[in-house]
C-alpha cells in the first residue's frame, strides 16, 4: 500500500541466535548529544563483551541497521543474559516534563537496598512467589526477604549482573547524552544458569509494554508485607508521581517460565508519525 514497504535479510552462511530476536533491537526517544540532534531516537542493540568471543548479532542484520545511519546504533553488552536481548534490562517511558522521557535499569542493587530497608523494619519472614511455586518449576513455598539475603551465592552472582548493567549504564549515558536524574533503577534479581548467564530470579518488570501512559508491567510477585508487594508498591511509587499508570500482569505461566515476559508476546499497533520520516538525513 501506499507509504508501506518491508525488507526480507536472511543470512545465507551465520547461524542466528537469540541475540537476532528483536527483543535485541531497541530505539530510544529522540536525543542531543554533543550537540548532535538524533530526531528519531537511536538503535540499541545487544552484543558480546568488547575483545571477547561471545554472541553477537548477525553481521548480515548488523550491517542492515548499521546502514540507518539517522539513528545511529548503540552496542551495548547482553551476552551475559541467558537470552541476551537488551530489553531485559533497559528500556523508555514518557514524561511530561521538559526531557520528556526517563529510562529504566533493571537494577539488582536496588531490589538489595529494598529488601534490606524491610528487614529492618521487622518483614523480613514476607514470602515471595505466593501461589506461584508450580508454575515456577521451584519450591517456592518458603523464599521470605530473610532467605534471601541470607543467600551468598545469589549476592555474588547479581553483584556481577550489576557491574554487566553498569557497564551499559556508563555507554548509555554516554552514547544519548544522559544525566543521572534521567535514569530510574528499578528492582530486579537474577540467577545463574549452568553455563554462568543471568536469567530472572522473579518476573522482569523492565520488560514492559509501554501504552502510552499505561504500564502493562510483569507482576513479580514478590515479598507481601502489609497486605502489597513491596516490589509493586516500590515501583508505583517511582513511575506514578511521572504521570504514568502501573497495571501488573501475571505472566508467570505464560512466559516467564519460559525466559520470557509480556513484552516477548504482545504486538502493539503504534500510532504513525504524522511527518514522512523516511525523508530525514543523517
Amino acid at each position: 500500500g501506499p507509504d508501506f514497504g518491508y525488507v526480507h535479510k536472511e543470512p545465507l552462511f551465520e547461524a542466528v541466535a537469540s541475540l537476532d530476536s528483536f527483543g535485541n533491537v531497541e530505539v530510544s526517544p529522540p536525543v542531543c548529544v554533543a550537540g548532535k540532534e538524533y530526531p528519531l531516537g537511536r538503535i540499541l542493540i545487544g552484543s558480546s563483551f568488547p575483545a571477547s568471543a561471545g554472541r553477537r548479532m548477525t553481521r548480515l542484520v548488523r550491517d542492515f541497521l548499521y546502514a540507518q545511519r539517522v539513528q545511529a546504533p548503540v552496542e551495548l553488552y547482553s551476552d551475559w543474559l541467558a537470552v541476551g536481548n537488551v530489553n531485559e534490562f533497559v528500556t523508555f517511558i514518557p514524561t511530561s516534563d521538559k526531557k520528556r522521557f526517563r529510562m529504566l535499569l533493571a537494577s539488582p542493587a536496588a531490589c538489595y537496598r529494598l529488601f534490606r530497608e524491610k528487614q529492618k523494619e521487622g518483614q523480613g519472614e514476607a514470602t515471595m512467589f505466593k501461589g506461584k511455586g508450580t508454575a515456577l518449576g521451584t519450591d517456592t513455598k518458603r523464599v521470605t526477604i530473610n532467605k534471601v539475603l541470607s543467600n551468598d551465592a545469589l549476592a555474588q552472582q547479581n553483584q556481577y549482573v550489576q557491574r554487566c548493567i553498569d557497564w551499559n549504564r556508563d555507554i548509555l549515558k554516554k552514547e544519548l547524552g544522559l544525566l543521572e536524574e534521567d535514569i530510574i533503577d528499578l528492582p530486579a534479581l537474577f540467577k545463574l544458569d549452568k553455563q554462568g548467564k543471568a536469567v530472572p530470579y522473579f518476573p522482569n518488570t523492565v520488560t514492559m509494554t509501554v501504552l502510552a501512559r499505561v504500564l502493562g508491567i510483569p507482576k513479580p510477585f514478590g515479598p507481601v508485607a502489609g497486605g502489597e508487594c513491596c516490589l509493586e508498591r516500590r515501583i508505583r511509587a517511582l513511575l506514578e508521581p511521572l504521570g504514568l499508570c502501573c497495571r501488573f500482569l501475571e505472566d508467570v505461566s505464560s512466559y516467564h517460565g519460559s525466559l520470557g515476559e509480556v513484552r516477548c508476546g504482545t504486538s502493539v499497533q503504534r500510532r504513525p508519525f504524522t511527518f514522512k520520516w523516511w525523508h530525514f538525513t543523517p
